[in-house]
């Protein structure tokens, strides 16, 4: 499997927070858009018989950096006295992560992390008489604006070839990502598309989004709990946008085996999100990218 980061410029304002298993989801709706329902259906039929998935998507970091493992302090090499500055210090370059060097974690305003909330006041309208409901109707809407990100893909290019990734992520940034797109959130531009080349062997890995761990025969896993309360999008938003929700482990989840293995990703897919028949062959990203981490030395 091919493993590319892609680094984008947003330019406008986020209505949902840039997650893996989200944008899994609206990639999908761009593969039916582009290539057609069929393709779709082929491609997550082998999905949810749980084969090799034809991509997996991770969560959107500040440019250059990824997120510090979530591990015991004693992992890290962090002084104990030192404790509310270490959860602070929350990112690392790509080659101090795969180098085990923790201590040169950064916090968020060291690496100039362009990003702020806000909160867009708008008044609820009921369209069939052109006025509000009851007088004054008004409702908060939660906005991000950020800054430059870099997402990861890893690609299956038997079944997925990196111009069609290209393609279908194009699609989504012309179309908008999350909640909101049809009044202009979530756009943003592909600044570059990078192949990363990484040996992924190794006894100890970090997760990139959040993922389902269930049947994974690890040592340990040190996570922090994630639950998802998804929604349907497209044409099934309209029966009943609400799925199931999922109890996953949230990105930088740290997974020890007893050996050195390789591992490009880890989790399955999910199904069962709805008990409407004609959605249950909708799958949730249950997987992860994984990097290698250096061998946890407890001392």
């Amino acid at each position: 499997m091919m493993l590319y980061k892609v680094t984008i410029t947003p330019s406008s304002d986020f209505a949902t927070t840039l997650r893996g298993d989200t944008l899994f989801g609206q990639m999908c709706w761009a593969i039916a858009y582009s290539f057609g329902q069929e393709r779709l259906g082929e491609l997550l039929s082998d999905y949810r018989e749980g084969k090799e998935p034809f991509l997996v998507v991770s969560d959107a970091f500040p440019k250059g950096f990824l997120p510090k493992p979530k591990m015991p302090s004693r992992f890290l090499k962090e002084k104990s006295e030192d404790k509310k500055l270490n959860r602070k210090k929350v990112w690392l370059t790509l080659d101090a992560l795969l180098g085990g060097v923790y201590e040169e974690a950064k916090q968020a305003k060291d690496i100039e992390v362009d990003d702020s909330f806000d909160i867009n006041i708008h008044n609820a309208i009921n369209y069939q008489t052109s006025h509000t409901g009851d007088g004054f109707d008004p409702y908060g809407l939660e906005v991000f604006a950020l800054g430059a990100k870099d997402i990861y893909f890893l690609i299956d290019e038997n079944s997925l070839t990196s111009k069609e990734l290209e393609e279908i992520l194009t699609l989504v940034s012309e179309m908008g990502y999350g909640k909101k797109s049809t009044i202009g959130k979530g756009r943003f531009g592909i600044d570059s598309i990078d192949e990363l080349k990484i040996e992924h062997n190794a006894s100890v890995f970090m997760s990139l989004s959040p993922f389902s761990p269930k049947g994974i025969k690890a040592k340990n896993i040190y996570y922090d709990p994630f639950t998802r309360f998804g929604k349907f999008g497209g044409n099934r938003a309209y029966k009943n946008a609400f799925k199931k929700p999922i109890l996953l482990a949230d990105v930088a989840s740290v997974v020890v085996f007893d050996k050195v293995q390789e591992h490009q990703y880890l989790g399955r897919p999910i199904s069962g999100l709805s008990d409407i028949p004609e959605y249950s062959d909708t799958v949730h990203q249950g997987y992860s990218i994984v990097l290698p981490l250096k061998e946890l030395a407890d001392d």
